[in-house]
């Protein structure tokens, strides 16, 4: 099988971070590849490995602006992969135009497909407006795709209800999580009542995240130190960083530190005591997953997908209310033993997130789909 691979919007973040896991963890003889074409920006294709059965195009107007890269992709990518010789397109990005066929697609993306948290974004917004367009470029591709993968059970019964028409080939394939860097260290927290905390709460900061309710559910807590990393929406910046003055007038206790590498996450988790994640809406929770192979304590939001990734390896709470996250923190708290054990659990359930089973996963979606519709 030789499958072209567009990568025409993914620049930055966790799309390439997927792509480059996943190619690293593909065996051509076990995945039944002849040949990967990747098409994209040359700065965003020196991201990835270079291999004998990969071949990397780059095109000036892959790196510009919105308006030239879909030009791109409708008019001349089509040519370029039947010149190619694919047998597939796989359009990682959740966008697809132009009249090659066979092509899957994946959601990675679920704030589109949720119209209900939409609200707390004001209503003339860019982000409205963003969400509002995804979702009908999203829809549009996802009901014409030959293959369609999902990330989470979550994420396919939310997004089905919206597809006129469902393409034949779907699978669920969660991200994998690389387990040689996140990997458990030894901790020492004797626990109690009053015992310091270190905690750690690495997401982008928008208001689906609650990060404000995060730290004014650690202002509540004595003794407990709070650190906020990822990038920012700039509109809700100002609102966390007046939540932390609030809380903690004398910035002692809690800090935002902006983006951090992906490279520093396992230093990051080993120098804390315990991970936050709040998020209200969340496709796959990348985090999630590499904070339980990393076995730190968790504290996490109560909706869905999270109980359906962690199960019983955390303590959940209503992200939306600072008291039920604080009862949370402080329960992990005071039972040391219990928290001991969660995380004991965790580690066996991130276990099976491995990148080489999504790779398996990923291209047997796609010769499928390539051989039923040829």
């Amino acid at each position: 099988m030789i499958v072209g691979i567009d990568l025409h919007n993914i620049r930055d973040g966790g799309g390439p971070n997927y792509i480059r896991n996943l190619l690293e963890a593909t065996d051509p003889l076990l995945d039944g590849v002849e040949h990967v074409h990747l098409f994209g920006a040359a700065d965003v294709l020196e991201m990835f490995p270079d291999r004998g059965w990969i071949t990397k195009h780059a095109f000036l107007e892959l790196g510009g602006g919105l308006a030239a890269r879909l030009s791109f992709v409708a008019r001349r990518l089509p040519a370029l992969l039947r010149a190619a010789g694919c047998d597939i397109l796989y359009a990682p990005g959740g966008i697809a135009f132009g009249n090659f066929r066979p092509y899957a697609t994946i959601s990675r993306n679920m704030m589109p497909f949720r119209p209900e948290f939409w609200g707390m974004y004001p209503r003339f917004s860019a982000e409205r407006a963003r969400l509002q367009l995804l979702r009908r470029l999203n829809a549009f591709t996802f009901e014409r795709a030959d293959g369609m993968i999902y990330l989470s059970s979550t994420a396919r019964e939310a997004i089905t209800p919206y597809l006129r028409r469902r393409p034949r080939h779907v699978a669920i394939v969660p991200h994998g999580v690389d387990q040689h860097r996140f990997c458990p260290v030894h901790r020492t927290f004797a626990g109690g009542a009053h015992a310091p905390l270190r905690l750690v709460y690495p997401s982008r900061l928008e208001p689906y995240k609650h990060q404000v309710e995060v730290v004014a559910a650690v202002g509540r807590l004595p003794g407990v130190n709070l650190t906020l990393c990822g990038p920012a929406n700039a509109g809700y910046l100002t609102k966390v960083q007046a939540a932390l003055l609030s809380a903690d007038p004398d910035q002692t206790r809690m800090r935002y530190i902006g983006e951090v590498p992906n490279a520093t996450l396992p230093t990051l988790y080993a120098d804390s005591d315990l991970l936050v994640f709040a998020s209200s809406c969340e496709n796959l929770p990348n985090i999630l997953i590499e904070a339980m192979a990393s076995g730190i304590p968790i504290c996490c939001s109560d909706r869905s997908p999270m109980p359906e990734i962690a199960r019983d390896a955390c303590l959940y709470f209503d992200p939306s209310d600072p008291m039920s996250i604080a009862a949370s923190i402080d329960e992990a708290r005071r039972d040391p033993e219990a928290t001991r054990q969660r995380c004991e659990r965790g580690l066996q359930y991130a276990a099976s997130y491995s990148w080489q089973q999504t790779a398996r996963r990923t291209f047997a979606l796609l010769a499928a789909a390539a051989a039923t519709s040829n």
